[in-house]
């Protein structure tokens, strides 16, 4: 498998725990539990992590994988029924996302800005 891009979602930390079972179910292998961090907005006098109020993950992946979670993200009932159906078959003993939980990570969900040189450039 060749991974030809990357993927990065952001969320509010309140989601964490959701994300964390999200993550669990869309990593291909383990250890997607804890693929969602907490985001450093600084360091205090005495050199300790500041941690703002967002978590975010980035993973590379392949262009089929991304544009899978895109629309996944844009749909939280086939975000639902991927990560029901992962569950069913390697986490069977773990109780899957509810659809309002994973309508919640969906609507959570916090865009990337859009680099300002990609409007210069579409303007000319």
């Amino acid at each position: 498998m060749s991974y030809d891009t990357t993927l990065s979602i952001k969320l509010p930390y309140a989601l964490a725990d959701i994300a964390a079972m999200i993550g669990r179910a869309l990593d291909p292998d383990i250890g997607g539990d804890k693929s969602f961090a907490r985001i450093v907005t600084g360091m205090d006098a005495k050199g300790r992590p500041i941690y703002g109020d967002t978590i975010s993950t980035t993973t590379p992946c392949t262009s089929a994988f991304k544009a899978k979670c895109e629309y996944m993200l844009m749909n939280s009932d086939a975000l639902h029924a991927a990560v029901a159906a992962d569950y069913s078959k390697r986490w069977a003993d773990l109780t899957p996302p509810t659809l309002a939980q994973c309508q919640a990570f969906c609507a959570g969900v916090i865009p990337e800005p859009v680099p300002l040189y990609q409007f210069v450039e579409s303007a000319t």
